[in-house]
């Protein structure tokens, strides 16, 4: 799979309320459209930044254009036909939703700024009490790898 270009055709960010309380951040990626243009697959998409509770939103709307074979090309249609428009091969769901995902975040962490929103990913903290590392599985609160 080769990215061609991944383009941003719709950006919105909105703050309802101030935070003042614990906001829970939930990011999304869902796929709109799959459809063949020529020799690429074009690959519509939704990445949205939910502020709970009803504090804001950042949605981004975007299409990703991918260079495939024909073969794998005519694979990904029909299993997004089959699936009810909602699914694609996994491997290359992983991928596009990864790209999505890497590159939305970026922008809505941008937009988060404008619109004074927390950044819709955890910050890292630092804490030089356990520089050793984690004390359980999954304890990595507390330490930068």
């Amino acid at each position: 799979m080769e990215v061609l270009k991944l383009q941003l055709k719709n950006l919105e960010a909105r703050r309802f309320s101030t935070p003042l309380e614990r906001v829970n951040i939930n990011n999304n990626s869902t796929l709109t459209s799959v459809s063949r243009i020529d020799d690429t697959l074009a690959v519509g998409f939704v990445f949205s930044s939910s502020y709970e509770p009803n504090v804001g939103l950042i949605r981004l709307e975007g299409e990703i254009m991918l260079k495939e074979s024909p073969e794998k090309i005519e694979e990904v249609l029909n299993e997004w036909e089959r699936s009810g428009r909602k699914n694609l091969p996994k491997d290359i769901a992983e991928k596009v939703h990864n790209l999505v995902v890497s590159t939305c975040i970026v922008e809505a962490t941008i937009l988060s700024r404008e619109v004074q929103l927390p950044p819709p990913f955890p910050t890292p903290h630092i804490s030089f009490d356990s520089i050793s590392g984690p004390k359980t599985p999954g304890d990595t609160q507390k330490y930068i790898r």
